[in-house]
């Protein structure tokens, strides 16, 4: 049976027809251009806390969190088994992603002597608030190493740097016993020597007092000074060069030598 519907009918069904598949494509456009693609993540340990070097990790020093993969540095560890019981060989601080890289070694005993180069020593010495740099020296920082000496029978002090472009391997604090009994917390500072130079922080820590500058640690340069005395400061920090008194000029005494035709003056 045919069925004969009015034009207008057609017209009208073709529209709705027509406006169904205009809006079924536009919302497919808008669906592809508005989805969110989802970056592939993976699993990353970052420390809870800052950790020294020649400590061992564990559970307690580090957790799992979920990055995504663009943002995770290479070498970065994904799992405990890679980590557990590893010992740290440069400072990692609270939050850093755990590099395989700032590791030992497996089967590295934890503590200072497991990561010192070959060559090098660990000689820890106290400083104060001052001597520290206010407390801003942190593991991996480069210090320069500074001595003041009393010279004796001279009634001055010298002042000089001894040491150039030192590591620093850990800082801490112990008790001290001082002479009313009463201990108190005296900072320290661990720093990575060869054999020469701990002799030499050795002795003046003894002698003197010593005091750490710090310095950026991409600068390699050695500033080599002659060092400051008391009355250089005391002459305005302008070394003065030594007075030259003018002598009179003394008069020159000679004699005229007659050969046959030829006369000279020889001077006496």
């Amino acid at each position: 049976m045919k069925l004969n519907l009015p034009r207008g009918a057609i017209f009208i069904a073709a529209a709705v027809v027509a406006g169904l598949v205009a809006t079924f494509g536009i919302h497919r456009y808008v669906s592809i251009k508005t989805r969110v693609v989802e970056a592939p993540t993976r699993q990353v340990f970052i420390a809870t806390a800052d950790i020294s070097p020649g400590t061992a990790l564990s559970g307690q020093a580090v957790k799992a969190v979920t990055r995504p993969q663009e943002v995770i540095p290479p070498n970065s560890a994904a799992t405990m088994r890679e980590i557990e019981g590893r010992v740290v060989k440069a400072p990692i601080f609270k939050g850093n992603p755990i590099l395989l890289t700032m590791l030992a070694p497996e089967g590295t005993a934890a503590g200072l002597s497991g990561i010192l180069p070959d060559g090098k020593r660990a000689l820890t010495v106290k400083v104060d608030e001052v001597a520290g740099v206010g407390g801003f020296i942190h593991p991996g920082d480069h210090v320069d190493v500074l001595m003041d000496l009393a010279l004796k029978g001279q009634g001055e002090h010298f002042s000089k740097t001894i040491l150039h472009d030192i590591s620093v391997l850990t800082t801490g604090q112990i008790w001290e016993q001082k002479g009313d009994n009463k201990p108190m917390v005296v900072n320290t500072v661990t720093l990575e020597l060869t054999p020469a130079d701990a002799e030499v922080l050795n002795l003046a820590s003894n002698e003197g007092k010593i005091r750490l500058a710090l310095r950026n640690r991409n600068n390699k340069t050695i500033a080599q000074t002659p060092g400051v005395t008391t009355s250089f400061l005391l002459n305005g920090g302008v070394k003065k060069e030594p007075a030259v008194v003018a002598q009179p000029a003394r008069a020159e005494k000679g004699v005229e030598v007659i050969k046959g035709l030829e006369r000279s003056e020889a001077k006496l």
